[in-house]
Order: C-alpha cells, then sequence, then structure tokens
C-alpha cells in the first residue's frame, strides 16, 4: 500500500510540472544581420535560466562571443583571443540545440552561424555585470557588429 501512495503522489507531483516558484526562462532573440545584432544590448537576470534564440537573417557566417570587456586597443586576432580566454561562459553549463542536435558544454567560446541557421542556447548566468557581444569574422567587429550584455 505504501509503495502505491509513494507512486501515486509522483505521477501528481509530474502532472503539475515543474516546482512552484521555479523561474521561468528568460526568452531572448538575437537576430544576426550583416553587420548588426538585434537587439545590440541584451539585458538578462542572474539565476534565472536563459533561452537565448540566435538567428543568422545575413547573407554571410557570423559568429556570436560574449566576453569580458576588452582592454582599449585590443583588436583583429589578439582581441578574438582576448574573447576566448574570457569568455562569459567558462565555467557556464550550457546547451545548445540546433536540428535536432543537443550539445552540452561547461566554457562555451563561440556559436558560428550560417546563414539562414538559428540555435538556441540555454544557460543560467550567474556572474553579474556587463560584458561585450561580438563577431570576429574578418572586418565585421570592426565594421560595428558589436553589442552588450549585461546580467543583473
Amino acid at each position: 500500500m505504501r509503495t502505491v501512495v509513494i507512486l501515486g503522489i509522483a505521477l501528481a507531483l509530474a502532472a503539475i510540472g515543474p516546482a512552484a516558484g521555479a523561474p521561468k526562462a528568460q526568452k531572448v532573440t538575437v537576430v544576426l544581420n550583416e553587420m548588426s545584432f538585434t537587439p545590440s544590448r541584451v539585458t538578462v537576470t542572474a539565476g534565472t535560466p536563459v533561452e537565448l534564440v540566435l538567428v543568422n537573417r545575413g547573407k554571410q557566417k557570423h559568429e556570436f562571443m560574449v566576453y569580458s570587456l576588452p582592454r582599449a586597443g585590443l583588436a583583429g586576432e589578439e582581441l578574438e583571443e582576448w574573447a576566448k580566454e574570457n569568455t562569459y561562459f567558462k565555467g557556464v553549463e550550457v546547451t545548445v540545440e540546433t536540428a535536432g542536435v543537443e550539445i552540452e558544454a561547461e566554457a562555451l567560446m563561440e556559436v558560428e552561424l550560417a546563414p539562414g541557421r538559428s540555435v538556441t542556447l540555454e544557460f543560467t548566468p550567474q556572474r553579474k555585470g556587463t560584458f561585450e557581444i561580438g563577431c570576429h569574422v574578418e572586418g565585421h567587429y570592426e565594421a560595428g557588429m558589436k553589442g552588450t550584455f549585461v546580467v543583473r
């Protein structure tokens, strides 16, 4: 009888869904175009899950990177190396979903998207602050393809 009661409670909880009070995911879509991110400023709340959908509506391949604000004077390959070493996602569990494929990582450095493609990143931001978003495909960042990622 005890097993039946426990099983009944488990089934009832499963039917209710996620635990009451569990935060809903923050859903954000960022469109990558020639030479911009829309929106160029993304603000999320620390400790609350994020579903970040990236859509490349441009005609060229683009990158999406989030990293600590670089020091003045960094450019080209030096800036891209800085971005990789200082990625926001270092130590953050990230699930990447696209075209039926799901990948989990703890040190996501960049996402490259071919024209017409999209991907969803799922993660829970912890570190608060202001960070930079950049596309480091040759010439894109220099043409203004950058933005701001804020975690409050």
